[in-house]
């Protein structure tokens, strides 16, 4: 790496040499007087951290990322608080300037603001959080978070797979990734004291929220033809992302089938922008199946077993490009995997 300034501004160049270098691989947190850069490079990461001197304007500027694809240059700009002349870019941390593992980084936490929460279901909710200004962060399609509470003087950590904040009908409207919010659909369980305590969190709480962790990548679906999505509950959630990304980008797509397994009809989440989805887009498919229906209920009823994925998972044509995901409780993805 290296870095450069002039009187208002500091820019600090990574070169990677990767080709394929994009925003969704590079995570930036300027706090507490400490500037944290990182690169992720298939399973491993470079960081630049540095702290005490930095002086930099984080808290009233947002910092700027640059990124050359083709040759894998990643620029930081970042604001001075003075037209001060810096010496130095500031005190060497001390994973500063390491390439290792990303297993072996540890997870960092940035605190993130609660700006809204919505009633999805009768039990789940849509949190809206907000990254702070002087965070560079977009979590990758399957990739999860971890967000962090002291409960009862205890530290707890949850993953959570972050959507939409809705199913977009038209993918050419890009409003819905603004980069600056993180969403996360969760179930607020009465026995469930971590998501009791989200639940009680109000409008301008704070929450910890780490970096990006999975290890799905975007390559596995580029070139499908044929894709199904097994959903049990809440399990619905990391299907989201993969959903707006497999409709809007993989020009080879012909299916997108979704089997999306609940107990009840108040269960199933998000039920009419799934079935406005598959009006609008006729590769889209989408199926209910409840385990405790009402006398009333029309559609496919029982658990997930090889008679009702047979039925459903059919290839396009003989030889389709096919990839098919599972989540949902444990029981649900075994069974399924099976």
């Amino acid at each position: 790496y290296d870095w450069f300034q002039t009187d208002s501004l500091i820019t600090i160049v990574i070169y990677t040499k990767q080709k394929d270098m994009n925003a969704e691989l590079v995570i930036v947190d300027c706090q507490d007087k400490r500037l944290r850069g990182e690169i992720i490079m298939d399973d491993h990461s470079y960081l630049v951290e540095v702290g005490r001197y930095c002086n930099f304007a984080c808290e009233t500027f947002s910092l700027l990322v640059n990124i050359a694809q083709k040759i894998g240059k990643v620029e930081i700009i970042l604001k001075k608080k003075g037209n001060i002349h810096w010496k130095m870019l500031g005190q060497p941390l001390e994973r500063h300037n390491t390439f290792v593992k990303c297993t072996d980084r540890g997870r960092f936490y940035r605190k993130c603001k609660l700006v809204s929460k919505t009633e999805v279901t009768h039990d789940t909710k849509l949190f809206c959080l907000m990254l702070p200004r002087s965070t560079h962060l977009q979590i990758p399609t399957g990739q999860h978070v971890y967000l962090k509470q002291i409960i009862a003087g205890t530290e707890v950590v949850k993953p959570y797979t972050p959507v939409l904040p809705f199913l977009p009908l038209d993918f050419k409207d890009l409003s819905h990734r603004d980069g600056a919010h993180i969403y996360l659909m969760i179930k607020i369980y009465s026995s469930g004291p971590f998501t009791q305590a989200l639940e009680h969190l109000q409008i301008g709480d704070y929450i910890s929220v780490s970096n990006p962790e999975g290890n799905f990548k975007k390559s596995q679906v580029q070139t499908l033809e044929d894709l199904f999505l097994l959903a049990a509950g809440t399990g619905f959630t990391p299907m989201v992302k993969l959903l707006d990304f497999a409709l809007t980008e993989v020009s080879s797509l012909r299916t997108v089938k979704l089997l999306f397994f609940n107990k009840t009809e108040d269960d199933i989440l998000w039920r009419n922008q799934l079935e406005q989805l598959s009006l609008t887009d006729n590769r889209f498919e989408v199926q209910f199946i409840l385990s405790q229906p009402t006398k009333d209920w029309v559609g496919k009823q029982g658990k997930i077993s090889s008679s009702l994925l047979s039925e459903f998972v059919k290839r396009s044509r003989k030889d389709s490009k096919v990839l098919i995901c599972i989540c949902g409780p444990t029981p649900f993805t075994e069974q399924g995997v099976q």
